[in-house]
């Protein structure tokens, strides 16, 4: 559904994040087949890598889908586009904020601070897992906003998601850093 002019129109077709799921299986078993062929399956970086699909898979059906998809000359086309454009600059507003928005902000990208760091060593400095989330937040948002842009979507570009995303690095890296006291040499054979 996309809001213009006060008007709700309906896509006939909505496409859901289920839509991913072969990519994502093909992602998980090509490095899978690799280590078959190569008879050096390495089970436990596989694990990790497969729960971090499945992240990945979550945080852009959360954040991305469901896609409504119009058909060739459906009337929403013909108001032109960027009726529908949800921008929200206004951080006092961050107050408004019912618990599960802002616990939910602040963890939707603290998973992909862990994983970073557990992959790569560079991201287990704090600057650099800070600068990838920011990243992946504002590219998030900017995304939300090109969709509503084109009706392929109703959602807002919020500086307060990006604030709160943001936020979210200190809980994926503290973490890490928590469980890399423990499995210190897990990680490292992760990262090989």
């Amino acid at each position: 559904m996309v809001l213009i002019n006060n008007k709700w129109y309906v896509a006939p077709i909505q496409l859901n994040g289920s839509f991913l799921l072969p990519i994502i299986l093909i992602l998980f078993l090509i490095p899978i087949i690799k280590q078959v062929r190569a008879k050096k399956i390495k089970w436990k970086k596989d694990i990790i890598y497969g729960l971090f699909l499945i992240y990945i898979w979550i945080l852009l059906s959360i954040t991305l889908f469901p896609i409504p998809l119009f058909g060739s000359g459906a009337k929403v086309y013909t108001l032109g586009f960027g009726k529908q454009l949800f921008i929200n600059t206004k951080i006092s507003i961050l107050s408004s904020y019912m618990p599960i928005q802002l616990i939910g902000n602040i963890l939707l990208l603290a998973p992909l601070s862990f994983f970073a760091a557990v992959f790569n060593s560079r991201f287990a400095k704090l600057r650099l897992n800070f600068l990838l989330v920011f990243c992946s937040s504002l590219t998030i948002e900017s995304l939300q906003l090109i969709l509503s842009f084109f009706y392929l979507g109703n959602r807002t570009f919020d500086v307060n998601d990006l604030i709160l995303n943001s936020m979210g690095t200190l809980v994926g890296w503290a973490f890490f850093k928590f469980l890399n006291i423990f499995f210190n040499q897990e990680i490292t054979v992760i990262r090989q």
